[in-house]
């Protein structure tokens, strides 16, 4: 608990007074706890939690609990039960009367929505952070809410504790900046790394996959093949499939050969991560039976090379297939999980299988696993892709947790597709009562209106339409002649060639001039 405010972007000018306990007792001191108390041991077991409360109950009435190096042990065993339970964790920890950096630590690390406090409260208590502290503290703000004006005062602790140039730390303020989607600071931090090993180049490119920054993510990898004479910069098993993902993210046949060609020459191609990463990634790029290929010759398939063949089968609208898999996957006896559930459903969404869909669904509770929306979105785009939609309708209204813009847009779009504006009304007004953003739903209901003639309400929609500002911005990518192409709004993502492209589509304009628009069909 903090006795006092404290501002964390205070300068910390009485440093020196601090006193750092996070010096546990030397080992020798740990042995002869051990020696003379070797219950104690149990909690280094693999499973501490069956006999934890009895031992934490010993520490209370022996004593033992007062002793930092014990009761920060104590500490960490209770942060590993499963499921995990903060609370029991933090009554803990409030009954230590001097815990350490350490205890700190995996306070941090265990509850990350109260991260920030406990770190305020160690430097409060005139504890030093250590090199482990910010790897933590970092990890947990990045799962919460990322808050760059947060993470850039960590960032100036940092430096302040001296750990600049510590190497995980540098590898977790990267993440912390990527998660912030703020990708000029995160480029700037990585140049003014003198030495970036395989690590940190990894970090840069998986950070620029996950903000769908694909194009950026090759370019940073092509700079650190030119580098990889450096054996600690040499790619290994996690660089490669985060550039495999990029290359998914593009839909990129050619480079994901080039790829592939590249993971053989240095020898990365037995490793399973590799090879579900490749299987993952082909049937994106367009290419099902090179899929097949290297799911076929992966000796130890485990449940991630199935359910990524399953997905890829589904996206290329071979259900059957998808279908056959899932049951060979059984009898080999790989138990599916979520994941594989919304793979298979989607495959019988995509060739209109719907009794198999209905009957795989329901099959989920044999493997104890509760439908969550995903799943039901399966189920809803299933139905609509049927022409089902008063069942599609009826399961969104009895969902257990309310609907979100994607299953109401699959379903709105099916209303136009088979012509039913009543219905597509009433799944516009769930989309208005519980989505943020509905421009691009609003633009369907108005193509519906068009449809009937209702020249009224289509003006009415659009005139809506253009007071919605919360539009997100959208990117869009196009290989030419082996080379990728990037498209979107003015900025970063604005092609270089934008001017000489509109000037080619003004004549197209003109040449089209005259021509009848079918206002029936206006997409």
């Amino acid at each position: 608990m903090i006795r006092k405010p404290w501002n964390l972007s205070s300068s910390i000018s009485s440093s020196p007074h601090f006193s750092s306990q996070a010096q546990s007792p030397s080992w020798v001191s740990t042995n002869q706890i051990f020696r003379k108390h070797p219950r104690l041991q149990l909690l280094h077991k693999r499973s501490p939690h069956r006999c934890f409360k009895p031992i934490f109950s010993y520490s209370l009435v022996s004593g033992l609990f007062q002793n930092p190096f014990v009761s920060s042990q104590i500490l960490q065993s209770s942060t590993l039960f499963l499921p995990p339970d903060p609370s029991f964790s933090s009554l803990i920890f409030t009954q230590m009367k001097n815990p350490n950096a350490f205890s700190f630590n995996t306070m941090i690390k265990s509850n990350p929505s109260s991260a920030l406090k406990l770190y305020v409260e160690m430097l409060e208590r005139r504890i030093f952070p250590d090199k482990h502290t910010f790897p933590f503290l970092i990890k947990s703000l990045n799962s919460v809410t990322p808050n760059l004006n947060i993470g850039k005062l960590v960032h100036a602790h940092v430096f302040i504790f001296g750990f600049g140039a510590d190497p995980f730390v540098q590898t977790s303020l990267l993440s912390m900046y990527f998660a912030c989607q703020a990708f000029d600071d995160a480029l700037r931090l990585f140049n003014e790394i003198p030495k970036r090993d395989v690590t940190t180049w990894t970090a840069v490119i998986s950070g620029l996959v996950a903000q769908n920054c694909h194009l950026k993510a090759l370019d940073v990898f092509k700079n650190m093949r030119v580098q990889a004479g450096d054996s600690s910069v040499r790619p290994n098993v996690a660089t490669m499939v985060s550039v495999l993902s990029a290359c998914a993210g593009l839909g990129s046949l050619d480079i994901a050969e080039s790829l592939h060609a590249y993971i053989e020459k240095v020898g990365l191609h037995h490793d399973l991560f590799i090879r579900n990463s490749l299987i993952d990634s082909y049937p994106k790029c367009g290419s099902i039976t090179s899929a097949w290929q290297v799911f076929h010759c992966t000796v130890n398939k485990d449940l991630h090379s199935w359910t990524a063949m399953i997905t890829g089968l589904a996206s290329h609208g071979l259900g059957n297939d998808a279908l056959d898999l899932f049951s060979r996957m059984q009898k080999r006896l790989i138990v599916p999980d979520s994941t594989t559930f919304i793979a298979v459903l989607t495959a019988c969404s995509h060739s209109g299988l719907v009794d198999e869909g209905i009957q795989i669904f329901e099959s989920m509770e044999a493997f104890n696993l509760k439908p969550e929306i995903k799943h039901y979105g399966c189920m809803v785009d299933l139905f609509s892709r049927a022409g089902l939609l008063a069942r599609a309708y009826g399961l969104v209204s009895d969902m257990p947790m309310e609907p979100n813009l994607v299953i109401l847009g699959a379903l709105l779009s099916a209303c136009r597709v088979h012509g039913d504006l009543d219905l597509a009304k009433l799944v516009m007004e769930k989309i208005e009562s519980s989505c943020s953003y509905h421009g691009g739903a609003r633009v369907l209901l108005s193509n519906m209106f068009a449809d009937k003639n209702q020249w009224n309400d289509v003006v009415s929609v659009r005139e809506s339409t253009r007071k919605d500002e919360s539009k997100p911005q959208g990117k869009s990518w196009i290989e030419v002649m082996g080379v990728v192409h990037e498209f979107g709004v003015e900025g970063s993502s604005y092609h270089a060639l934008a001017r000489e492209m509109h000037l080619v589509l003004d004549e197209l304009g003109k040449l089209m001039e005259g021509s009848i628009v079918d206002v029936a069909m206006p997409f």
